[in-house]
This record gives C-alpha cells, structure tokens and sequence, in this order.
C-alpha cells in the first residue's frame, strides 16, 4: 500500500504531513471506513454470530462454541456439514456454536 502521509520533523512541528491533494486522503479513509463497517467474510478478524449468517457447507471456519455442562467456550476449526450439523478433527463439538470466521489465508514463501 501506498503511503499518503510523511513523518514531518522540523524544529518547530513534528507529526505528519500530505503532499497529496486533501480528497486523496478522504478516499482513502472512506475505503477503511467502509470495509471496516463490511459484513465481509473475507476480512480476517471479524467474528460473524450463526445467528446471522453460516459459513458455506464443508468449508473449515474457525469457530466459538460454548459447552453445555459448564458454559465454557472453546475456539477450534470446525466445518458445516450439509445436514447442518458442526465437525471437526474430534467430532461433533459438545456444545452450541456461537460465532465463526474465514481462515487466514496461508503462509506462502516470500510474504
């Protein structure tokens, strides 16, 4: 990403400044406004209550769900299954799944 604002040391101001024109950096701070107030699954990050949306069938999510008996909550990957029923490495989680997010994308050489 390009950088719209320089350090500015002086002896007398210290911050930062813009060369660019004063609508370039309103763009740029509406464009992280707007993808910040996105309900975009691709945004790592965000947690999406099942409340209000599920992940795609047989795609691994991290997900948050609370067991019964103590109310505690755990956070592993899990995968919706097409009769909606959560899995994962250890089975079925024993509790209700609260909230889910995408995966990162995975490392790669050279990032």
């Amino acid at each position: 990403m390009e950088r719209l604002t320089h350090e500015r040391k002086s002896g007398m101001k210290t911050g930062y400044w813009s060369p660019n024109k004063k609508q370039e950096l309103v763009d740029r701070l509406a464009m992280y406004e707007d993808r910040e107030d996105a309900k975009d699954t691709n945004v790592p990050g965000k947690w999406i209550p099942c409340n209000e949306r599920l992940p795609e069938v047989n795609i691994p999510v991290l997900a948050q769900w609370g067991i019964y008996y103590s109310g505690e909550n755990r956070i592993e990957i899990l995968y919706l299954n097409e009769f909606g029923r959560w899995h994962g490495d250890l089975g079925e989680p024993n509790g209700k799944v609260i909230a889910w997010m995408p995966l990162p994308t995975p490392y790669e050489k050279g990032e």
